[in-house]
């Protein structure tokens, strides 16, 4: 492919060196669906061009070669030209990458050529755009059925796995930044007679407005998760001193009663609160506000006797 100068018949535009052997090259290369193109890196002068690079670009190979690409080539393709120019001969002699262009990918094989004609760059380019949107296709229906996977079904919260995955990431953010960590687990008080009385629908509602209300009156770097039946876990990350905020806070969302279905109904929760010490790993600390919540339980069963 050496010794491109320009000209204006398929032959010549292949290099007089290789006479007719090089016009039959030309020849087939015309043929071909890949868009091939070589220009020199100095001016950025093309030096050949098959008939598939130049219908790309609105001319024929005639037309094109002797031009330079930044008189050809749009503003959004002249970008990857420039930095992958810039990456050829100093990272790598060969790079592929892969281009948008309005609705289509292209696929860029580039060779740095190095001789006594100065240095080229060969590049070679396919459409990959049936590959590319597959690819898409895949990434996105991996990446909903990972979100399915890490979500409860009927609230939309972190379910205990996506749980876990989050804690265990605040907790290491929280000891290296100084900050507290607060988990706190709720359970609805009452919520099986909301069951029993009014139905299942009705129970869906009141979790599905409680997820709400955990999810709008609290930040939107907090974790909210439902982990059981009534049973949801929040993590709050807090500066020191400021522990007994993130309980108050829970307190005031959860305290107004329910009005769902066209009925108001009191379900408070009970609430344990446990403020993350250096031996807690995510699990110790859920099953910590766990015995918290139990514990607070208990005392207003007792209180009601």
């Amino acid at each position: 492919m050496g010794g491109y100068e320009g000209a204006d018949e398929t032959g010549t535009r292949m290099g007089t060196a290789q006479g007719a052997d090089a016009g039959a090259l030309g020849e087939v290369l015309d043929l071909l669906n890949e868009r091939i193109v070589r220009y020199r890196v100095s001016d950025l002068q093309i030096l050949y061009c098959n008939t598939a690079w130049a219908d790309a670009v609105g001319l024929t190979p005639e037309a094109v070669t002797g031009l330079t690409m930044c008189a050809v080539l749009p503003p959004d393709e002249l970008t990857g030209l420039f930095a992958q120019v810039a990456r050829l001969g100093t990272e790598s002699s060969h790079l592929i990458n892969i281009q948008r262009s309005g609705d289509r990918w292209t696929e860029w094989s580039d060779l740095y050529l190095t001789g006594p004609g100065g240095t080229h760059i060969l590049a070679v380019g396919r459409d990959v755009t049936d590959r590319q949107d597959a690819e898409m296709r895949l990434a996105a229906s991996e990446e909903r059925y990972r979100e399915l996977a890490l979500r409860d079904a009927l609230t939309g919260l972190a379910n205990r796995r996506l749980l876990d995955e989050l804690l265990a990431s605040a907790l290491a953010r929280t000891r290296r930044d100084g900050h507290r960590l607060v988990v706190s687990y709720l359970d609805l008080d009452g919520f099986k007679e909301v069951n029993d009385e009014h139905g299942h629908a009705v129970g869906d509602a009141v979790l599905v407005e409680c997820g709400r209300r955990l999810r709008e009156g609290l930040r939107e770097s907090d974790v909210v998760a439902r982990v059981g039946g009534d049973e949801f876990v929040v993590v709050q990350e807090c500066l020191p001193g400021k522990e007994g905020h993130a309980a108050a806070r829970l307190a005031a969302i959860m305290a107004p009663d329910y009005a769902v279905e066209g009925l108001v109904l009191p379900c408070s929760a009970s609430t344990g609160s446990v403020v993350a010490e250096p031996h807690h790993d995510a699990a110790g600390l859920v099953a910590a506000a766990d015995e918290a919540m139990y514990t607070v339980k208990r005392g207003r069963a007792a209180a009601r006797l």
